[in-house]
């Protein structure tokens, strides 16, 4: 089981993987367990950070439990996601697997998402 630093509205990170399988390209936000495909590794990326601040926004906008803040995706995608970190030396050697993580903040003028 994967536990990792409880996320609340105010302050919490969003981890996401990209990799390939066979001829796509798999996204996911390990955080939120939200999984998107696509052709485009780049473009999936950026695809799977804006679906996962769209579920940010909504539970702060709507005041949903912060538990699905903290909806960790299956343990398959955590052991890729762990795998890809050992490899990864910087976001330019961007190959078929590579790790994301996202601090995010709740202040009054938004939200960010890096």
């Amino acid at each position: 089981m994967i536990t990792r630093t409880r996320n609340t509205k105010t302050q919490g990170t969003m981890e996401f993987l990209v990799y390939k399988e066979a001829d796509t390209y798999v996204g996911v936000c390990l955080t939120f367990d939200i999984v998107e495909e696509g052709s485009n590794p780049v473009a999936l990326l950026q695809s799977i950070k804006e679906a996962a601040s769209l579920h940010l926004k909504t539970i702060i906008n709507t005041n949903m439990s912060d538990d699905l803040l903290n909806r960790y995706a299956p343990q398959e995608y955590w052991d890729r996601y762990f795998e890809a970190g050992k490899t990864i030396q910087s976001p330019e050697s961007i190959t078929d697997n590579f790790p994301v993580v996202s601090p995010y903040f709740n202040n009054d003028a938004g939200i960010l998402v890096s």
